[in-house]
């Protein structure tokens, strides 16, 4: 089978064309979800910190009210 990508050509059996898609194919959905994992945990990181503050300004605040 004749396989041209870009300005790669070249002859490769059907089997390992097809093998090498579907591993490049695996490869990108792998990236892909990496970074929206990344992504995610970022974003529940920030809300963690900021839920975080509130409870410790909620603290401060009740402790003033009591003096």
């Amino acid at each position: 089978m004749d396989v041209s990508y870009f300005d790669a050509h070249g002859h490769v059996p059907l089997r390992v064309a097809l093998l090498l898609a579907a591993v490049a194919g695996i490869l990108l959905t792998a990236l892909a979800d990496s970074a929206r994992i990344t992504q995610l945990r970022a974003t529940a990181r920030k809300h963690r910190r900021a839920d975080h503050r509130a409870v410790q300004a909620e603290a401060k605040d009740s402790s003033k009210a009591r003096r």
